[in-house]
């Protein structure tokens, strides 16, 4: 039976990060330009209703310059392979950098490392793919506890991790490198803004008894938050759209929201005025 009123409390840091919001700051200046074709390189963010905006206003998503008339192409926050890179040179297209300047960075570690890499990160996410391609010299990908499997105990290991990494996973790893008497240095950590954004989550789950969280599936981030809240024990709802609200994620007092690295502040807006057209009273907090 559903509540017919509830607080809604929304989370302390929510929806874009600042290299999301850098991207699609160069995509907004990229479609109000006079300059055509202009392309993204992949999808903008993981949030198809922003994807969809951006190719009404004229930006296209490609994903190889092949068969593609050359222009102006966007490189997402995740950045590109090396490879991808250079053949859109090669095929005539002028490159606009949206790559996360974070990214950027561990694009920069990897080429430079000194030692063999392990790098902790989702095996086919953009983000690793860009990075792992930038490695200079040995690297290995660490997705869970079966990539650490016949290291050498011998060598001394550099750790770099992809921006959204899973902290709890990352702790796990290393806890179990720890055991193996493996050494290690740690050269880079998950993005401050993502355990800002996971923090909040958790704060949510101290307070209500649901907790929507908005994005998409595909998103890292994304579903690292829905994870934290589920493992928390609260009922926990992961939706891409307000559309997919059901009458289960509000029948509580206190429902907690938060959203994605990749949604947009309108998107959060709109499912906190639908939450408020089904009873829900926002509740500010200092």
């Amino acid at each position: 039976m559903i509540v017919a009123m509830f607080n809604i409390h929304l989370a302390s840091t929510y929806g874009f990060c600042r290299g999301v919001q850098c991207a699609t700051e160069l995509a907004d200046q990229l479609v109000a330009s006079s300059r055509r074709p202009i392309y993204s390189i992949g999808k903008l963010v993981h949030n198809d209703a922003v994807v969809r905006r951006y190719e009404e206003r004229g930006l296209q998503v490609i994903g190889s310059p092949e068969g593609v008339e050359p222009g102006l192409a966007l490189v997402r926050a995740h950045g590109i392979p090396l490879d991808e890179w250079q053949a859109y040179e090669k095929a005539g297209f002028t490159l606009v950098d949206g790559t996360c300047r974070l990214v950027k960075l561990n694009h920069m570690r990897c080429a430079k490392a000194q030692l063999p890499v392990l790098f902790f990160g989702l095996r086919k996410h953009a983000e690793t793919l860009s990075t792992v391609s930038r490695a200079a010299g040995w690297i290995r990908v660490v997705e869970d506890l079966g990539d650490l499997d016949d290291l050498d105990p011998t060598w001394t290991y550099d750790i770099i991790m992809q921006t959204t990494f899973s902290t709890l996973k990352a702790d796990r790893l290393l806890a179990e490198l720890d055991g193996r008497g493996i050494a290690y240095e740690i050269i880079s950590h998950v993005c401050p803004a993502s355990s800002r954004r996971r923090r909040a989550v958790l704060e949510l789950c101290d307070m209500c008894q649901s907790v929507i969280v908005l994005g998409e599936r595909q998103s890292a981030n994304t579903s690292e938050l829905y994870r934290l809240a589920k493992d928390r024990g609260v009922a926990a709802w992961l939706i891409g759209s307000p559309a997919e609200l059901e009458d289960a994620m509000i029948s509580c007092c206190d429902v907690g929201v938060t959203a994605g690295a990749s949604v947009d502040p309108a998107s959060v807006d709109l499912l906190i005025d639908v939450l408020g057209q089904k009873g829900g009273t926002l509740i500010r907090r200092l």
